[in-house]
């Protein structure tokens, strides 16, 4: 699906790889402009049913596949290669969901987009912000999900076998440190805006740079629309 600088020209986008606040920033924003916001996490049983309903043969196989076989008993790298192909998927799944939304609207949209597949749809640079986390702040993250995860399901009395839950969490993590590499490299090739997440910034400090980043760009919408 070729992009259109016009027909999403009303959304602001924030990107980039797991564990650097994205979502939390972008709820911010859009409550801060009153932008209505679009979150690719909860989209993804709703994006999975459409996929299959494609004959998508990549999440038939993964659907199939028990938690170690997804997280354990795989390679990082096959772990890597599949983020490289079903990331761009997910994203023309997204702009299906933005192009179905009233075009009146301003929308901040979230999730794991790659800067390569959003930037044909920008007509600003200052339209698009990535949030990139260090290695040591991924495993940070990450590890404090997991134990947040086992003590939620130890409250409601779920039981799991642990056996290889070190072996899926260090994957995880491993995973996505590449995918953090990733997105780095390919918004310095393509000159976007990107920040690394290190936890030298508070949340609000970080959620006030992306803003400031953003703020041409709404400034220009909203005098397009005598609104400022």
């Amino acid at each position: 699906m070729a992009g259109s600088q016009k027909d999403l020209s009303h959304v602001l986008w924030i990107g980039g790889s797991p564990c650097a606040g994205k979502s939390t920033i972008a709820h911010t924003i859009a409550r801060t402009h009153v932008f209505v916001g679009y979150f690719l996490d909860p989209m993804a049983r709703n994006h999975v049913r459409r996929r299959l309903e494609k004959g998508d043969a990549a999440m038939e196989a993964f659907v199939k596949m028990n938690v170690d076989q997804r997280w354990a008993a795989r390679s990082i790298d096959t772990l890597f290669e599949e983020v490289l192909e079903s990331w761009p998927v997910e994203f023309e799944l997204a702009v299906e969901d933005l192009r179905a939304l009233p075009d009146d609207w301003f929308i901040v949209a979230e999730g794991n987009f790659f800067p390569q597949n959003v930037l044909p749809y920008l007509s600003s640079l200052n339209q698009a912000f990535w949030l990139v986390p260090t290695a040591n702040f991924v495993e940070q993250i990450r590890r404090k999900r997991e134990a947040e995860q086992t003590a939620r399901r130890e409250r409601q009395g779920i039981t799991h076998d642990n056996t290889s839950a070190e072996k899926r969490l260090s994957n995880l993590i491993a995973r996505d440190i590449r995918i953090a590499e990733y997105v780095r490299q390919e918004a310095i090739r393509l000159g976007v805006a990107y920040l690394d997440v290190d936890g030298s910034l508070s949340l609000e400090e970080t959620t006030t740079r992306v803003a400031e980043h953003f703020s041409p760009w709404i400034t220009e919408m909203l005098k397009r629309l005598n609104l400022f």
